[in-house]
């Protein structure tokens, strides 16, 4: 994919997601949306206190604003493309024309970002992602309580980029 002029729109972290299907089990991670992609990265090299002090402003941000759509500076566009390259097999990326369904589910515990798009290999994929406002880490990560966020600004800035 060219990485020309390619920018960053949004970043969410302690996300839940991760394909929708029969026996396939979500996973904590990083959500991106660029003006060419989004990326879901579930492996990188971010440091650990980094990721506290960005997940606690982000807890701030989203209980005076449901709004999804913010950006971190602690996390770049080098760094993206750096964990996109050295754990490709952990993290996701959708360019954003591969993309034919966006909408989000508003649940009682939370609300859910679902997208659709065409894989590799020409199948329909099917992620679904939350927002997460805390957790049980013990024995495995699992989603305890989810954030009420307002998904529709944010699929209209993807869509904006879809050609």
């Amino acid at each position: 994919m060219d990485r020309g002029e390619e920018r960053v729109l949004s970043i969410l972290y302690s996300v839940w997601g991760g394909e929708q299907g029969f026996m396939k089990r979500g996973r904590e991670g990083i959500l991106v949306l660029t003006s060419k992609r989004v990326a879901f990265i579930s492996k990188t090299g971010m440091g650990v206190d980094v990721w506290k002090r960005e997940v606690d402003a982000q807890v701030k941000e989203l209980h005076r604003s449901r709004d999804p759509v913010r950006i971190s500076k602690a996390y770049t566009l080098d760094m993206l493309y750096s964990d996109l390259e050295n754990y490709r097999t952990k993290n996701l990326s959708i360019p954003l024309e591969n993309i034919l369904e966006m909408y989000c589910e508003e649940k009682r515990y939370g609300s859910i970002l679902r997208l659709v798009f065409r894989g590799d290999d020409g199948s329909s994929k099917r992620y679904a992602f939350t927002v997460v406002r805390s957790w049980i880490r013990y024995p495995l990560a699992d989603p305890v309580e989810y954030e009420h966020v307002d998904w529709d600004r944010w699929i209209a800035l993807a869509k904006m980029y879809i050609k």
